[in-house]
């Protein structure tokens, strides 16, 4: 695999992970959002979708569900991240322990697309036709544009 592409995937990977992680591991109070919609991103996805009272309970489950999920995943991530990061500073450099170590980050990174995947399709199965485009967009704007639509830099 080409070195460039490789390092293409784990950015793009790295940042579908923080968006993954930043939107699924709201760590506030769980019932915060069933008792008066805020501007967090519980609410946001209650808000932007319409959900009726017991969509919101159903959806509170989903989220609760894959946040345990996520956060395992996204601790065993940092620990291999910053255990890459060791490997990197050493001067002499293990390439085959990187390697190896760089395969694990991208199966937690596979694990937490998944997650979100698995997610958005729980999700969409409590929706009625009329509330899946908005949805589609919420998703659309976690697997597509953030962070890369509005920034104009490209990897070279």
């Amino acid at each position: 695999m080409n070195k460039k592409f490789l390092i293409i995937e784990v950015v793009i990977l790295l940042a579908l992970t923080a968006v993954n992680i930043y939107l699924t591991l709201d760590r506030k109070e769980p019932n915060k959002c069933m008792e008066s919609c805020c501007v967090d991103t519980e609410c946001y996805l209650s808000n932007a979708i319409s959900l009726t009272e017991a969509q919101k309970q159903q959806y509170q489950k989903i989220k609760e569900k894959y946040q345990e999920q996520a956060m395992f995943i996204a601790d065993s991530l940092h620990v291999t991240q910053e255990s890459l990061m060791e490997s990197l500073k050493k001067n002499n450099q293990d390439s085959l322990k990187i390697k190896e170590i760089e395969g694990e980050i991208a199966k937690y990174q596979t694990k937490l697309l998944d997650i979100s995947a698995n997610q958005y399709n729980e999700i969409k199965s409590i929706l009625t036709p009329s509330q899946i485009p908005a949805l589609d967009k919420l998703f659309t704007q976690i697997f597509v544009c953030r962070p890369t639509c509005k920034t104009h830099t490209h990897i070279h």
